[in-house]
C-alpha cells in the first residue's frame, strides 16, 4: 500500500480527543464508546448516576466530569496509536503476502 492510502486510511479512522472528550463532558462515558471502549463506557456512566443519585445533587459528580473530559481526551490519542499500529502490520503483513 502506498504511503499515501496508508494515511488516508489512518486519517479516515481517527477519532477526535475535543470530540471525545465533550461527549465525556455532557453524558458521562460516551467519549469512551465513542472510541470503542464499550465496557469502559458503561462502568463510567454506571459510576457517576451512582454518585448523582447516590448524592441526591448532580453537581456532586462535577469533579468526575472533569476526570471524563481529560481522559476522553486522552483516550482518543490511545485509540489513533493503536490504529495506526494495526493499519502499519497490516500493511506489513499484505506487502509480506505480495512477495
Amino acid at each position: 500500500m502506498s504511503d499515501t492510502k496508508l494515511l488516508l486510511t489512518i486519517e479516515s479512522r481517527k477519532k477526535s480527543g475535543w470530540a471525545a472528550a465533550f461527549l465525556n463532558l455532557f453524558l458521562p462515558g460516551a467519549g469512551y464508546a465513542y472510541c470503542g471502549r464499550w465496557l469502559l463506557a458503561a462502568v463510567a456512566f454506571l459510576f457517576a448516576g451512582a454518585i448523582a443519585i447516590g448524592s441526591g445533587d448532580a453537581t456532586n459528580a462535577a469533579p468526575l466530569a472533569v476526570i471524563f473530559f481529560i481522559d476522553g481526551f486522552f483516550a482518543a490519542g490511545r485509540f489513533n496509536k493503536k490504529l495506526i499500529a494495526s493499519v502499519l502490520a497490516e500493511d506489513a503483513a499484505t506487502a509480506g503476502q505480495s512477495k
